[in-house]
């Protein structure tokens, strides 16, 4: 592949490699594509009825709150009201997240066992790789990559509850009418955890592919993400862009979401099926997209660190010789 050779490759190289990977193996990728579809069709599914229903009677107590006289009984009673549904809508959350978080590196785990499988393969081999196949070779390196597993989950589940918390801790001041500085240093708190969030994941991901392409027992759990971190030194702009794009195409698709939620609340069910199906089926692309260019991004990382170890060693040979 051009990304393990060429030292100073295009800055949007390999996005164009990730976007053209699944055609390498068309079946394979066809059965991973239905996997995530599986289980972005299940979450959206637990998001409506396990979350949504929850937030949306805590919105309408805190409007029916804003109208309600302080002096009234019906004030003391929405209050309570809100406090309860407040937590139970944190706990929710908290179990979507957890799970989705658990549920969506394990799926992604097995989508780049294919993706390193097929991009190490290069193009002579063609569609020779089956499902069952990139499961096969996919033994000797299980230990290694579910141990990397549980370690990515435990620190995704951390921020996640830390962004839980600090959420959580600005609807109480925002709800205490605490303004000013307190509730700006609060949101920003807030967007710097997020934002180390987003790129914790990324890192995580990436020490996923580590622990899927490299040799097995040559990384340890927290080695793999600690190799994924050194290995983006340099690269980090182009980490941030990968992101930048999937999350732009998430964006971009987000309004069928919306529509069909429009269309079910109007009791149009049809419509509302046909476009959550295809909102279902974009994001799945989306994330296949976004596995696809992680395992080209790591082998373009690995072959930029290679090339600086051969330099750095033919400059130390160069000084002996001298």
């Amino acid at each position: 592949m051009p990304a393990a050779t060429n030292p100073s490759p295009s800055p949007f190289n390999f996005l164009k490699e990730g976007l053209l990977l699944p055609s390498h193996n068309r079946r394979l990728f066809a059965a991973i594509l239905a996997i995530f579809v599986v289980s972005t069709a299940l979450f959206l599914v637990a998001s409506e009825l396990g979350v949504e229903p929850l937030a949306l009677e805590v919105r309408n107590d805190v409007i029916a709150l804003r109208s309600t006289r302080r002096r009234s009984p019906d004030f003391a009673r929405l209050l309570r009201d809100i406090q309860d549904g407040a937590r139970d809508l944190l706990l929710a959350s908290a179990a979507y997240h957890v799970s989705a978080v658990v549920a969506g590196s394990t799926v992604r785990l097995v989508a780049l066992f294919a993706a390193v499988t097929t991009y190490s393969s290069g193009e002579q081999a063609h569609g020779s790789h089956g499902f069952s196949a990139v499961l096969g070779k996919a033994r000797a390196q299980l230990k290694g990559a579910v141990r990397t597993l549980a370690l990515v989950c435990a620190l995704e589940t951390a921020c996640v509850a830390l962004l839980l918390a600090l959420a959580a801790l600005f609807v109480f001041l925002a709800f205490k009418r605490y303004y000013g500085l307190v509730l700006a240093v609060t949101s920003l708190a807030l967007l710097a955890a997020y934002a180390f969030y987003v790129y914790l994941s990324f890192v995580c991901s990436l020490g996923l592919a580590v622990a899927v392409a490299e040799p097995a027992g040559s990384h340890g759990a927290a080695g793999a993400v600690g190799r994924a971190w050194q290995l983006m030194k340099g690269r980090r702009w182009r980490a941030v862009l990968l992101i930048a794009v999937t999350a732009v195409l998430a964006a971009v698709f987000r309004p069928l979401y919306w529509l069909a939620r429009v269309f079910a609340i109007r009791s149009m069910a049809m419509e509302a099926l046909l476009l959550g199906a295809l909102y279902t089926f974009l994001m799945a692309g989306v994330e296949l997209f976004f596995v696809c260019a992680l395992a080209a991004f790591y082998y373009e990382c690995k072959g930029r660190a290679q090339a600086q170890e051969l330099a750095t060693q033919y400059v130390k040979l160069s000084i002996q010789d001298a």
